[in-house]
């Protein structure tokens, strides 16, 4: 059975997280479990102060129980809650690790704080399941007619394409921006022949580009995205060295600073 784990860190009907989660999980049948996660900050867990909001959080989160199981009732899909302590990006990485795909928000950089070293990221780079991250303005609709992929022959575009063919099946559009190069033929792995894989699994693209020659790759991917309307993003996450997108930039970087719309991404 498709699994789903949504990261409730809203507890709220309102929250873009549960709504994409649960409309992904009505659309495709699939067990939704609902998660929320009391992080504990090893430094000050026994502080007795943080130990009591820690127990208040945790009472509160269970009490969530009924709401969440109401939620998969009206939207008719299996489920249930669990509420897990522990440190966050551990908790999320280790449960994610049985589901095929988890629904966290898109994380968004601060002053001082890097996109690619919050708690998010890190679990997407921690071999975590596939993570569809949706904005934290997002209205909630998740019905991705068209979908665009971006592709450069490597295993985190590989599992993010195998991650996402139930919703390429079913969408009206589907463009490939491609960006794989055969650079030293007979001695390099040659690129993947993605367009026959995605034909044989019932995919219909309606047309591929190639990656832009020169400029940033993730300002390109985005202006293809908006150009086309599209619903959702597909992409590997942190092909070359994570340090060096970090310290240089990078599109993996990029698109998390600057997406507007779902992003599905794997590792």
């Amino acid at each position: 059975m498709y699994e789903i784990l949504v990261n409730a860190e809203e507890m709220v009907d309102s929250s873009p997280v549960v709504q994409v989660g649960l409309a992904l999980g009505s659309r495709h049948g699939a067990y939704v479990t609902g998660l929320h996660i009391v992080a504990i900050l090893p430094a000050s867990m026994y502080l007795p102060d943080v130990m009591t909001e820690l127990v208040t959080e945790e009472y509160q989160a269970r009490q969530c129980d009924a709401w969440w199981m109401e939620l998969c009732r009206k939207r008719g899909v299996q489920g249930a809650w669990e509420v897990l302590r522990g440190i966050y990006v551990q908790v999320l990485a280790r449960r994610s690790c049985m589901a095929d795909i988890t629904v966290s928000r898109l994380p968004r950089s601060h002053p001082g704080h890097l996109v690619g070293m919050d708690d998010i990221t890190r679990v997407l780079l921690a071999a975590a399941s596939p993570m569809l991250l949706v904005p934290p303005d997002w209205d909630g609709h998740f019905k991705p007619e068209r979908v665009l992929v971006a592709w450069n022959s490597t295993q985190e575009s590989m599992r993010a394409l195998r991650a996402a063919l139930p919703l390429l099946r079913e969408a009206g559009t589907v463009r490939l921006v491609d960006g794989a190069q055969d650079t030293l033929p007979g001695i390099t792995p040659p690129p993947l022949p993605v367009r026959d894989w995605l034909a044989r699994q019932g995919v219909a693209l309606e047309s591929v580009q190639r990656f832009p020659d020169a400029g940033s790759v993730g300002e390109a991917l985005l202006g293809h995205a908006e150009a086309m309307h599209a619903d959702l993003l597909v992409m590997g996450a942190w092909g070359h060295s994570r340090i060096g997108e970090l310290l240089l930039g990078g599109t993996t970087r990029h698109v998390l600073e600057h997406a507007r719309l779902p992003l599905l991404l794997a590792h």
